[in-house]
């Protein structure tokens, strides 16, 4: 099945209907009212049962828990995966509600659905949750189970269901966080003004998500991609003449999911974005990363909160933060890799 990271919340309208009728089973999708509190809120006649969790391989922050188990309680489903950019933008706002609500009678679930291999080891996900301080039960859904039981197709998606374990309310990918406040309140019966946030910016413009690996990838200036697990050499052409492909140099394997550099390389990627994020890694070791920007060094107020002035040291395998205030001009970003580096995603913001 296909997958998607939407950060984009109008193209969750368009499919709105499709992902309420495949949820919840039924030929008649229920409309999705618009507006605040009880105007956010699916109507209570049109409201269907929500799927059981199912086929988890455990759990974290909590023994395991069911949607029947939590009736009388508003339950949000946070369906996310810990290298999604779109998620981790989130957590915050999942924070506050958990801080604001947890003892008024609202549990948040996050149903963690893995997109890479290396998401689907709980010792990844737990150092995970840790880093993000994430204090919420977190389930582990390895195997996709529950995300095909609700039939999703979007990180974040968040699925409110109210205290007749009912679905009472969706939202796909990132924004409207106050919507979605408004609408926990209404269904606890809690009078609220839900904290004002800043409209998601338009990223219309900016460079997509482009994966490294040939399941989804494309690499720039026609390079092919070899057998997958053998080495394949790529020339150094310079500057990439295609935008928003990934080039790279040296020898390369392919591993579907993601390549893996088996010499030293580099990366290069012409793009458009105010802030640049990467998910690599590197097998048991740490790999030190040198980046430039249009080949020079980065000014301070430009690395990412991951990025010091020597470069990039990969520990593990997740998502870093790279490079921020860009301004959204076009860049090249150029990564000097060693042997081992493995590269999965470049995301944006």
């Amino acid at each position: 099945m296909s997958r998607y990271r939407w950060a984009l919340t109008g193209l969750a309208a368009l499919a709105l209907g499709a992902v309420v009728l495949t949820v919840l089973a039924r030929t008649t999708p229920p409309s999705a009212a618009t507006g605040r509190g009880n105007a956010a809120l699916i109507p209570t006649d049109q409201r269907m049962n929500a799927a059981e969790f199912t086929g988890l391989d455990g759990w974290l922050n909590s023994q395991p828990l069911t949607v029947n188990g939590l009736r009388s309680k508003v339950v949000l489903v946070d369906f996310w995966t810990f290298s999604c950019v779109n998620c981790v933008r989130t957590i915050p706002h999942l924070q506050h509600l958990q801080q604001t609500y947890a003892g008024r009678g609202l549990v948040i679930v996050g149903m963690h659905s893995p997109e890479f291999d290396f998401e689907k080891q709980r010792a990844n996900v737990a150092a995970a949750v840790q880093r993000f301080g994430v204090t919420w039960p977190v389930a582990l859904d390895s195997a996709m189970s529950t995300w095909n039981a609700y039939g999703n197709q979007y990180w974040p998606a968040e699925y409110l269901i109210d205290q007749s374990g009912r679905v009472a309310y969706m939202h796909f990918g990132e924004g409207e966080y106050d919507v979605t406040e408004s609408a926990i309140a209404a269904l606890l019966g809690i009078n609220s003004s839900p904290t004002p946030v800043a409209a998601t910016p338009d990223v219309s413009s900016q460079t997509p998500e482009l994966y490294a690996g040939s399941v989804r990838g494309q690499l720039a200036d026609g390079e092919s991609y070899g057998a997958t697990g053998q080495p394949t050499t790529y020339p150094d052409p310079g500057p990439p003449r295609d935008a928003d492909k990934i080039l790279v140099t040296g020898r390369w394997a392919d591993q579907g999911e993601y390549l893996v550099a088996a010499s030293p390389g580099y990366v290069r990627l012409s793009f458009s974005a105010r802030d640049v994020y990467l998910v690599a890694g590197q097998n048991g070791q740490t790999a030190h990363v040198t980046v430039t920007v249009d080949g020079a060094a980065i000014p301070a107020s430009q690395r990412g909160p991951d990025l010091t002035a020597s470069g990039l040291d990969v520990t593990g395998q997740q998502l870093y933060h790279l490079l921020q205030n860009q301004g959204g001009n076009r860049r090249v970003i150029d990564l000097t890799v060693p042997d081992g580096f493995r590269l999965y995603t470049f995301t944006f913001g």
